[in-house]
């Protein structure tokens, strides 16, 4: 290939053949096109720009000869060898001058051998690899043509055309047109599949300049996940109807069926009640842990829903004689018999399963379960009955409940049995109280007796909300009525917060505890457990305090730096204004040498103050929360070039070359726009003055898979080890260098995460000596917009 002296960089980053810029002196490339990058088996142009050269390899002496020996516009054939890049032969090249950024000649080197280009892979290897693809994927043609489909596409739609695939003309045509201004394309369509309509996220890639096929595209199926994400932002599906509607629906189809049954004259219809329909027992369809938890209740429990049994307890079998609760399961007679019942609270005889009728009193209520609402049915024997006793029941001993009686003299004793059991409770600091069904006190433990104040004769059979304050009190009667159904309230509870009325006078924090007990022998009903957490409270208390305190600190120091800075700023004008007029000598020559440096200290001391007041101010407005930003749509590409016009001066006194390496379709983020051009004005001018002449400052954007953008700022300067870098986010800590004096407040880095992290992006900063430094910011997937 012969190189035009009109031909640019920008002219071969797409060209076939690969193409290198070396920096000769230091051995080093600076540039390299999509082909230069895969020649030296490397991924993006950073890894050539950061990979050191032996320079005593053939390539580069050959390189550093051809920069010393070339003349401007001249050109010559060179074979050059990099054996430490695995090439077995030398490339045969066309070398050229060409100006660094630093104004310094460099090489601009250009393959003029074949290379294997992805479309010359051998047909089978593509077709493979293409049909080995994780996704849906098919080419098209630049006619809207779809002339071939992998597996996952061929399963998902059955359409020839991008039209047909659409179903709408016009939209294929927008999509088409817009391939060909852009070489990667992306949109949302709902599309005509072979499971019906689905609604895809469809990504066309232009293949270069090839025509057959003209471009790539790939199919995401995301309609579950739309319609997930319409459900949660409230936003209704166009798929379904209206609930309204439905109801409407419903409501009309089911006055004319009742209609049709009342006027129909040949046939008496009469409607019968819905029969129960029994499944085989299936202890999968509930979770263990709501089964279990009823079982440990102790009580005879059945429960229905839509008319169907769902749930029947070990107890219920043992009371009705079964074998086990799956065989009670399978009797449709008792199930018929539980829902022809219409009282809450009723009295009926079941047949067991010996064929006997026994009579219960049964409590019904509304429940929720599993899937719903649902009827809840306690059995209650009633005494003298003859029942069929299990060995399942035998097998279960009664708990062991302290239980008090009480004698005329108002003393209390204990059965020789609960004696062991309430020395061993009164050891626990939380008080332990046992309760009738009535909420009255039946036994106090000894820890009971510390917190309220009162011994166990003073408060026996009274009502235990009597030692609660007046606003607890309907707290505990809630909490007493939820358990008494004995339905899930019963078994998932967490206790409550209560406020206890104290012998001693005063009130006392307390937290509750209330489980039902389940020996049917006992005449305690319910065991409370309290305890004291007057410590917990007096603690919560202090850390809000000291919240409450810290906060208006910091509202007090932003409130001083604001004032301070305003007061600051008024002479400090004054003093820069009239330094300025000196310096430039408007109203006359300033002959003496020292006063002209002198008035230069002052201009630059005051621009350095205002600089400090000013980043000192944003910090400490970030700190307290109250920095003003105004998020909009913000272009990461317009941000860099803003930055970099205003630091190029700076970046060639200093002879640094800064490179911006941005995608052709780069998303916009949602941002601060003044915020993110004071971070990109930080980070660029920090790289600039941190590497030594002749170094560059890459920047460069990328957008995940998972949909991230990552900005990275990247510099081949002095680099930073572990502790400096831990210094350098600190305010007011400046890292010092050997060799090196910089000024600087030293709130530059710490400033620039607080603006990243107050615009909801992640700040990453990583660094090497001699090996320059990386920043990245991460916006999360929340924060990029979409085309």
């Amino acid at each position: 290939m012969t190189l035009s002296p009109a031909q640019t960089l920008e002219d071969l980053r797409h060209a076939s053949a690969a193409a290198w810029l070396w920096d000769g002196a230091r051995g080093r490339i600076v540039w390299a096109n999509a082909a230069g990058i895969s020649a030296f088996d490397s991924q993006t142009v950073f890894d050539l720009i950061d990979r050191p050269f032996d320079l005593k390899e053939p390539g580069i002496e050959r390189i550093a000869e051809l920069t010393q020996s070339l003349q401007r516009g001249e050109s010559e054939n060179a074979l050059l060898h990099f054996p430490s890049t695995g090439q077995a032969v030398p490339l045969d090249c066309r070398c050229t001058l060409h100006a660094l950024a630093d104004g310094r000649s460099g090489l601009l080197v250009v393959a003029r051998g074949a290379h294997i280009k992805p479309s010359d892979l051998p047909d089978q290897v593509f077709v493979a690899a293409f049909s080995q693809l994780p996704m849906a994927a098919a080419f098209l043609s630049d006619t809207g043509h779809i002339t071939d489909a992998n597996a996952l596409a061929s399963d998902l739609f059955a359409a020839d055309t991008l039209a047909s695939l659409l179903e709408n003309e016009d939209r294929a045509v927008k999509l088409l047109a817009r391939l060909k201004n852009s070489a990667l394309v992306s949109s949302v369509e709902p599309i005509k599949g072979r499971i019906g309509s689905r609604e895809v996220r469809l990504t066309l890639k232009r293949m270069g300049s090839l025509e057959k096929p003209f471009a790539m595209i790939m199919l995401d199926d995301i309609t579950e996940r739309r319609a997930a994400e319409r459900e949660m932002a409230g936003i209704a599906d166009p798929a379904k109807p209206s609930l309204a509607a439905t109801d409407a629906q419903n409501f009309e189809s089911l006055a004319r069926t009742l209609k049709a049954a009342i006027t129909h004259d040949d046939v008496q219809t009469k409607i019968e009640p819905r029969k129960p329909v029994v499944p085989e027992p299936n202890p999968s369809d509930i979770p263990f842990i709501i089964s279990n938890a009823l079982e440990q209740t102790g009580a005879a429990i059945a429960i229905v829903q839509d008319s169907i049994g769902a749930f029947v307890s070990k107890k219920t079998a043992n009371l009705l004689g079964f074998a086990d609760a799956p065989a009670l399961m399978k009797n449709g007679s008792f199930w018929t018999q539980l829902l022809q019942l219409k009282n809450s609270n009723s009295s009926t005889k079941l047949k067991g399963g010996d064929g006997h009728e026994l009579e219960f009193h049964i409590e019904k209520s509304s429940i929720p379960w599993v899937g719903g609402p649902a009827q809840q049915f306690v059995l209650h024997l009633i005494p003298g009955q003859a029942k069929v006793e299990t060995a399942i029941e035998a097998s279960v001993p009664p708990l062991p409940v302290v239980i008090a009686t009480t004698q005329n003299d108002n003393s209390f004793t204990l059965t020789p049995a609960d004696e062991e059991l309430k020395s061993i409770l009164d050891i626990a600091s939380d008080g332990i109280i046992t309760l009738d069904v009535d909420g009255k006190i039946m036994s106090f433990s000894a820890g009971a007796e510390a917190i309220f104040g009162y011994r166990t004769a003073e408060v026996l059979e009274k009502p235990l909300e009597d030692l609660l304050s007046a606003e607890s009190r309907t707290s505990l009667r809630d909490y007493l009525s939820g358990l008494e159904q004995r339905g899930l309230a019963s078994v998932f509870n967490d206790g409550r917060e209560v406020t206890a009325t104290v012998k001693q006078g005063g009130l006392v924090p307390l937290f509750l505890t209330i489980g039902r007990l389940q020996s049917p022998k006992s005449k305690a009903v319910f065991c409370a457990v309290v305890r004291d957490i007057t410590t917990w409270k007096r603690t919560e208390k202090e850390l809000r305090e000291a919240k409450d305190t810290a906060e208006e600190a910091s509202r007090q120091k932003s409130d001083f730096l604001a004032r301070i800075s305003h007061e600051l700023r008024t002479p400090l004008n004054a003093i820069m204004g009239f330094s300025e007029v000196m310096r430039l000598q408007q109203f006359g020559e300033i002959k003496n040498e020292k006063y002209r440096g002198y008035v230069n200290d002052i201009h630059n001391s005051g621009g350095y103050l205002l600089a400090l007041i000013n980043d000192l101010l944003d910090l400490s407005k970030i700190e307290a929360g109250k920095m003003e930003l105004n998020f909009t749509a913000v272009s990461i590409a317009d941000v860099t070039d803003h930055a970099t016009r205003l630091l190029q001066e700076v970046a060639t006194r200093g002879r640094v070359l800064v490179r911006k390496s941005f995608p052709e379709t780069l998303p916009r983020v949602v941002a601060d726009l003044r915020a993110m051009r004071q971070v990109m004005i930080n980070l660029l001018s920090n790289a600039i003055k941190f590497t030594d002449p002749g170094g560059q400052v890459i920047i460069s954007a990328a957008v995940a898979k998972t949909g991230e953008m990552t900005l990275r700022i990247k510099d081949t300067g002095i680099g930073m080890n572990s502790e400096q870098q831990r210094e350098a986010l600190e305010p007011f800590r400046r890292v010092e260098t050997a060799g090196r004096l910089t000024q600087g407040t030293g709130l530059g880095l710490p400033l620039t995460r607080a603006l990243v992290e107050a615009n909801r992006a992640k700040f990453d900063l990583s660094s090497e000596p001699g090996q320059g430094t990386l920043i990245e910011i991460i916006f999360p997937t929340t924060r990029v917009l979409a085309e």
